[in-house]
């Protein structure tokens, strides 16, 4: 039985990649929030795409967008926020410690992302 569902499943990948011309999975990407910085500084997404931003900055920090279309609750070092990506997202996300003053922001793009070394 493996060896059938497994073909039935090649056999339905095949079919959707060749009716829809590409086959999206959604991804997940990890962001660290830092004392000064976000790392990776530039997130190169596709809609659907989940952003989980974790804080390892030496105090709590709130990640949003700078339209406040979203934002985050307070996040205690070691808390994490996820935001699912969809086409109106803003492209630059920030962050705050909450008191102005010490923000920084992060850039999404939907571009391709450059080819690795």
């Amino acid at each position: 039985m493996p060896i059938s569902f497994h073909k039935a499943a090649a056999a339905f990948a095949a079919f959707t990649l060749a009716t829809s011309g590409t086959a999206v999975l959604a991804q997940t990407h990890d962001v660290m929030i830092l004392d000064q910085a976000f790392f990776p500084a530039v997130i190169y997404v596709e809609t659907g795409d989940t952003i989980n931003f974790t804080n390892r900055a030496d105090g709590s920090r709130i990640v949003k967008a700078p339209d406040e279309s979203w934002t985050s609750e307070q996040l205690s070092t070691g808390s994490t926020f996820s935001y699912v990506v969809d086409s109106a997202s803003p492209l630059v996300f920030a962050s705050s410690t909450g008191q102005g003053g010490d923000g920084y922001e992060g850039t999404i793009s939907f571009d391709e992302p450059p080819l690795g070394n």
